[in-house]
């Protein structure tokens, strides 16, 4: 349960930047350079999810536990990849801020591809191909 808060959360904010983007989309307005920003996060965090349910279907099935961490890391590294660019792109090394919402973001990509091997796994419990 306490999987869906995040879950649900990211979902809202996602919404949130589709309909602050969506009078741009529909060509009620001129296009403005936090639009612009706010609708490319809104696709890279799109590809990401696509990218981790792909990358999870093929890689988690029957591993165990440790095995999957290992695997979810992985897949969460390769997926988040261009989320960290951007995140990280500008900063100093001295610049811990940065880097440390770049580490939360692995996390957090990391607990999402673990959730989404359970839910695989809970899928082909029930059968369903």
């Amino acid at each position: 349960m306490m999987a869906a808060c995040p879950v649900m959360s990211r979902i809202a904010l996602l919404c949130m930047f589709a309909l602050a983007g969506s009078p741009t989309l529909a060509g009620e307005g001129p296009a403005d350079r936090e639009t612009d920003q706010l609708m490319q996060i809104l696709r890279d965090e799109i590809a990401r999810e696509d990218c981790l349910w792909r990358e999870s279907l093929t890689r988690l099935s029957d591993q165990t536990v440790d095995e999957q961490q290992k695997i979810s890391g992985l897949v969460a590294y390769f997926c988040s990849q261009k989320n960290r660019e951007q995140i990280i792109q500008g900063a100093t090394t001295e610049d811990l801020v940065r880097h440390e919402v770049a580490q939360y973001d692995q996390l957090w990509a990391q607990d999402r591809a673990i959730a989404i091997g359970r839910q695989i796994r809970q899928l082909r419990a029930r059968g369903v191909p």
